[in-house]
């Protein structure tokens, strides 16, 4: 019994930290808080965000964020979460305006950091 419990915690150990990953170095320009007239963005380094809608009456998807292929995916992991899912296509990486903003546009939105 104390074996089958020894291998089911290393199974779950195993199975959790392989499905979030952290952001790539190439990525790590996406790290910080956003928003944008419809979205309220996080993303930490460690893979993790929350994504949160201004409209719609407040919808919520908090869990990995995977960013490849030109788009950027929210996939929750949590009961709370509102969403299961959110992806944005990456029309413009984080770069700095003429007024020295730094902002990104997902999906035909402009997203500026704070």
């Amino acid at each position: 019994m104390k074996n089958r419990t020894l291998l089911a915690c290393f199974s779950l150990l195993v199975l959790f930290s392989s499905c979030q990953r952290s952001l790539d170095d190439d990525d790590l320009i996406f790290r910080g808080d956003w928003s944008s007239r419809t979205y309220a963005l996080q993303i930490f380094s460690n893979g993790y965000g929350v994504c949160n809608t201004r409209k719609w009456g407040g919808l919520t998807c908090e869990g990995y964020v995977k960013i490849r292929d030109r788009h950027l995916v929210f996939v929750s992991n949590t009961d709370d979460s509102t969403l299961d899912r959110k992806r944005f296509r990456i029309d413009q990486r984080p770069t700095v305006d003429a007024d020295g903003v730094v902002y990104m546009e997902l999906s035909g939105e402009r997203f500026e950091r704070h």
